[in-house]
């Protein structure tokens, strides 16, 4: 979820019957997604949003339910579309899409990854282009943002419609839902595959702890470099030797505003 997802629920919960949105009509009903396939919670109440809407679950792509459709939410302008795509997954997600040559599209990136860490590149967002043709790019980013996800394959709540809005003051008239094609067709130049890192040793504890998981598996070992390249916001672990220190890599899926 991108952060607005409980404004936006508490604004619809509050307009139900007053506002028509692209696609869903007139808003009269909003549900939380339930523990069975396909199955929402009604709300009925603002309240009911911080009880019953899970922000952090990535099995759901749905974030809620209007009008018993299956909405994902996203936020206006710059946001990510998908976190941390780590190199483990990625064949995994590649062959079940279908993709006809996952080998050699994950050695692409490897290189870049590479490149990046060596200096090699001007920008760490980096054109899908240079990877995929339009229609794998187009099959991955409905995947990772309405579909499913690495660890999980396909989720129980698939999101049918993506409604996008600001973080703040939601209106009718700033409140836009797509079908996925027309948000791939209206925002595809502005998708990046975005390259991050984190550092084993760095002093916030839950980005060593991201690091070092993502360190110990064995098919993310090209992305883990050993010595730093860059410097934490955080700074360093005072008494991690700087030996130990290794710059780890993941990618993300930014759309730029």
């Amino acid at each position: 979820m991108p952060g607005n997802e409980k404004a936006i629920t508490k604004y619809l919960l509050q307009n139900k019957n007053k506002i028509t949105l692209h696609h869903l009509g007139v808003v009269n009903s909003v549900g939380a997604p339930g523990c069975m396939k396909g199955q929402h919670i009604e709300m009925n109440a603002v309240s009911d949003v911080d009880r019953l809407l899970a922000t952090q679950d990535s099995r759901k792509k749905a974030d809620i339910y209007v009008n018993n459709h299956a909405i994902s939410i996203k936020q206006t302008g710059s946001s990510f579309l998908y976190n941390r795509l780590q190199r483990a997954n990625i064949l995994k997600v590649f062959t079940l899409l279908g993709f006809s040559n996952p080998e050699s599209m994950l050695q692409r990136l490897d290189k870049e990854v590479l490149d990046f860490h060596k200096g090699n590149l001007t920008r760490r967002n980096r054109p899908w282009q240079d990877f995929f043709n339009e229609a794998e790019f187009k099959a991955l980013v409905k995947f990772l943002m309405l579909q499913g996800s690495p660890n999980v394959g396909f989720s129980s709540h698939p999101a049918e419609f993506v409604l996008e809005a600001p973080a703040n003051n939601p209106s009718e008239t700033n409140i836009n839902v797509f079908t996925f094609d027309e948000y791939f067709e209206e925002y595809k130049n502005k998708i990046k595959i975005a390259i991050r890192r984190q550092w084993v040793g760095q002093a916030s504890g839950s980005e060593h702890g991201r690091a070092v998981g993502l360190a110990r598996k064995r098919e993310n070992a090209p992305w883990v470099l050993n010595g730093a390249v860059g410097t934490p916001r955080s700074g360093w672990i005072r008494d991690f030797p700087a030996s130990e220190r290794k710059t780890v890599y993941f990618l993300m899926l930014e759309k730029e505003r």
